[in-house]
């Protein structure tokens, strides 16, 4: 493979990382906007939890924000956009 195909390359065809149900429980929540504490609230757990699930969201996805994390978790299909589950 030559350096300028390995370089162009699209993302789609790179494998999207695997999340446990439960990160892509909480990745959910933080695609509508709910604080670590809220989610904490909606899922009887502790926010340190929560946060420990956030953290190995944005490892797993090698960004540094719950937006990114998102927006990253949208184009691998690892979450679905609201419109598109009617």
């Amino acid at each position: 493979m030559s350096t300028a195909s390995a370089v162009t390359t699209p993302a789609a065809c790179v494998a999207p990382p695997t999340l446990t149900p439960r990160e892509k429980e909480i990745l959910y929540w933080c695609s509508c906007g709910k604080t670590s504490w809220e989610i904490s609230q909606i899922l009887a757990c502790k926010e340190s939890t929560v946060n420990f699930h956030v953290s190995n969201v944005l490892r797993k996805l090698s960004v540094h924000s719950r937006v990114a994390a998102v927006i990253k978790a949208l184009r691998y299909g690892i979450l679905r956009h609201q419109s598109d589950e009617s």
